[in-house]
């Protein structure tokens, strides 16, 4: 056997609707059986020395070779049972490998001494207060807070006053977005969408935390942190949420619950870790999301994604398909006597048991480049589907769709032209985004003799398969030229080089000789320039380096350089 981590699920996840300590556990040659029993022994022994109760630890997921091991703990002897677990899982690996136990101290010092600094009755008290009245709670390792929004209130963790005024506490309506691809631009879309409502809008995502028209986080937050960076602001009284695998598999969502959730789709991104080895399992991980909605809310869903659809019968809460019929038709629509959003004959309609209502023409929407970025499509209709699905007047969501285009989307399908060359920037990082990306590169081409050159890399964290898909989605586009370069900030335990030559050999393998190694961005920009002419397109993938690519088009004459799809 061999330990891989221990850790909190703080809030619902993939094992459990609600918090639970989890141990991963890597049998070899033992059965799952022995496995858990020697970890369990482990356990309460150590359980026992601190003066604590036994537990049942028992198997909450299997995976080819992998075991999550779980079980529950008050808020605060969480730590400490993360603590235990990761000491009680090394132990055994020790017991099973024939060798002594591991000794109790120094960890029994440490772990007593956690428990004693995070013991809280009183954090208790208003957990159980805040369930019986209804209203939402929401804690980490410095705060509590009870209620959302501008119906909220946070202390410290350690300084909850004796007495809440409760009467002044409630929810705000929370929209959680996940899915494999669109999940940034749905979120945006819909914040814009909730905007026009004239709510004031909070928003997690890939590119940062915005409370209204303020920016207050950068980078990636797209996980619990987030949501309550959000939940906890009083100026905020709509919450859109992007919720990622990593942050559902690490930690669970920091909400009990929402009012809509939003699956894009299901695609092959990310497999093998976390226990999570294909696209069933990938479903089951973005389904947490659909899992948290109250009763009386609204999931919407992809109906082209065979796997979402069969996880709509399972909802308690009421499915609204989204699905663009100008690109296939769909029988799951055909069938369904609820809610849709769908694209057909060039517009954007609203179905309600079967009364149609038209919002606007597909070519209306700037996002969509005219109607040839058909993964922006369906971002539209994803992010309608959940603002009509909350309330919002279509009114609202024909004015956000009408308004928002590449620059109010940055990094997804900005484009800029310099000297007669389309430059397409885009974050398209796994094969169906990058196969979407370039359909819309392609479009861009001035005429049939102009050509496609491509600039990417990936992050360290992909398999040499999953560049081979995403190098066949590039020999598929009708690439010319490639030019790879190292993903900064990306390298995830790689050694430099070594996903640059991933690239280049699957390349080779798929007769590409036109191959070019670069630095960074700009380095590549520059280079597939000098071999470009007017009307040809350069697309830049996996697009991160987003301030030094700004300074250069700044610095560079550049036409039309406002961010906005040329024709």
């Amino acid at each position: 056997m061999r330990f891989e981590d221990a850790r909190r699920l703080t809030g619902p996840n993939l094992l459990a609707q609600g918090s639970l300590v989890l141990a991963e556990l890597l049998p070899d040659s033992e059965s799952k059986e022995v496995v858990l029993a020697a970890y369990a022994a482990e356990l309460n022994r150590f359980r026992a020395a601190l003066g604590l109760p036994n537990v049942a630890p028992r198997i909450a997921r299997e995976a080819r070779g992998w075991l999550g091991v779980v079980f529950e703990a008050p808020l605060d002897e969480m730590m400490a049972g993360a603590e235990s677990a990761e000491w009680a899982g090394l132990s055994a690996v020790e017991v099973l490998a024939g060798r002594p136990a591991s000794p109790l101290e120094p960890k029994l010092t440490e772990v007593t001494a956690i428990l004693a600094r995070d013991r809280n009755p009183r954090l208790l008290e208003v957990q159980t207060e805040a369930h019986a009245r209804g209203l939402p709670f929401l804690w980490d390792d410095e705060s509590v807070s009870v209620g959302q929004g501008r119906r909220s209130v946070t202390f410290p963790l350690h300084a909850i006053p004796p007495t809440i005024d409760w009467s002044a506490l409630g929810a705000v309506p929370i929209a959680m977005i996940t899915g494999t691809n669109g999940k940034t631009t749905s979120t945006r879309l819909l914040a814009r969408m909730a905007a026009e409502a004239s709510r004031s809008v909070g928003m997690s995502c890939s590119d940062g935390v915005t409370l209204g028209t303020q920016q207050v986080r950068e980078g990636d937050w797209t996980g619990p942190a987030a949501a309550r960076v959000v939940l906890r602001s009083r100026e905020v009284d709509f919450a859109v949420l992007e919720t990622a695998r990593g942050g559902i598999l690490r930690r669970g969502l920091a909400v009990e619950a929402c009012d809509a959730a939003l699956i894009t789709n299901v695609t092959d991104d990310h497999l093998g870790t976390y226990g999570v080895d294909d696209l069933e399992g990938m479903a089951e991980v973005k389904a947490v999301v659909a899992r948290a909605v109250r009763p009386g809310g609204v999931v919407v869903l992809n109906a082209r994604d065979p796997r979402l659809v069969a996880l709509a019968p399972t909802l308690d809460a009421q499915v609204i398909y989204f699905a663009d019929l100008d690109r296939e038709p769909s029988a799951v629509i055909d069938a369904h006597r609820g809610r849709a959003v769908v694209a057909r004959d060039g517009e954007f309609i609203e179905l309600n048991n079967g009364v149609a209502r038209a919002l606007l023409p597909v070519r209306s929407a700037p996002i969509t480049f005219k109607g040839a970025a058909r993964y922006n499509v369906e971002n539209a209709l994803g992010a309608a589907a959940m603002a009509l699905g909350l309330g919002l007047s279509q009114a609202a969501v024909v004015r956000a769709l009408s308004s928002f285009g590449a620059g109010d989307n940055p990094g997804r399908g900005e484009t800029y032209v310099r000297d007669g060359v389309t430059l397409f920037l885009d974050f398209a990082h796994n094969p169906d985004g990058v196969a979407s990306a370039l359909a819309v590169a392609n479009s861009l081409r001035g005429d049939k003799g102009s050509k496609l050159t491509v600039l990417s890399g990936s992050a360290g964290d992909r398999t040499e398969r999953e560049v081979e898909s995403i190098c066949d989605a590039i020999k598929a586009s009708g690439t010319q030229r490639v030019f790879l370069r190292e993903i900064a900030g990306y390298l995830r335990g790689r050694e430099p080089g070594v996903m640059q030559a991933f690239f280049r050999k699957a390349l080779s393998e798929r007769g590409f000789s036109n191959i070019t190694d670069v630095a960074n961005e700009v380095e590549g920009l520059e280079a597939a320039l000098r071999e470009s002419r007017a009307g040809d397109v350069i697309a830049l993938l996996v697009h991160v380096e987003r301030e030094a690519v700004h300074a250069w088009l700044t610095r560079a004459p550049t036409t039309g350089a406002s961010a906005v799809p040329q024709s």
